[in-house]
């Protein structure tokens, strides 16, 4: 019978989680990110303080009652995201699948609610800067509320297999922490389009 040779390497030391590299990627695409949104916020402030009316003359501000329920349902995801990272750590991985897959139906609601409220715009993106916005920002954060279910589904469907414990975490830890700067990021947006023009 043939043999093979090999090494022990249970000794050998493993990334802590803060020092993993993922862990340190994940944290900097969120500031890479991050800076768009703070571009994106700022812009947006500027705009509406020079501007001689804002919105554009014959334009109400946006109603605020769909922006308002998406806020709620984000921060509402990221408690069940919070729900599924102490489970798994606790060792109950059908509550990890429960938490992960109840932060996924919150975000599916938001991209349903927010795809009806920009349907509902009755101007063009290019019909002037207050349009460019809305339409920039509203898809901008579309965009990223569907990759993080992407990404999250893909997590679920490991947890399914048995794949985290835990001991093995590190994937439930970097897609929360990119899940939560998503839903978070909504929070200057809400403000900025659709309470600015009304405080300013």
């Amino acid at each position: 019978m043939r043999q093979y040779s090999g090494a022990d390497v249970s000794g050998l030391t493993r990334f802590s989680k803060q020092k993993h590299p993922l862990y340190v990627g994940i944290l900097g695409l969120i500031a890479i990110e991050l800076s768009v949104v703070a571009l994106l916020t700022v812009s947006c402030l500027y705009l509406m303080l020079t501007a001689p009316a804002w919105p554009p003359a014959g334009l109400e501000p946006a109603p605020l009652l769909w922006p308002s329920i998406n806020l709620g349902l984000l921060i509402a995801s990221m408690a069940a995201m919070r729900v599924a990272g102490n489970r798994i750590t606790a060792g109950d991985r059908r509550g990890l699948i429960v938490g992960l897959l109840t932060a996924v139906s919150l975000h599916a609601l938001v991209l349903v609610f927010r795809s009806l409220e920009m349907a509902a715009y009755d101007f063009r993106w290019d019909d002037h800067v207050y349009g460019s916005l809305m339409w920039t920002i509203s898809g901008f954060h579309f965009t990223h509320v569907a990759s993080a279910i992407v990404g999250t589904l893909v997590v679920a469907i490991l947890a399914v297999k048995g794949y985290f414990t835990p001991e093995r975490q590190l994937g439930v830890v970097v897609d929360t922490l990119y899940w939560n700067f998503v839903s978070a990021a909504w929070i200057p947006f809400y403000l900025a389009l659709y309470w600015g023009p009304r405080l300013i």
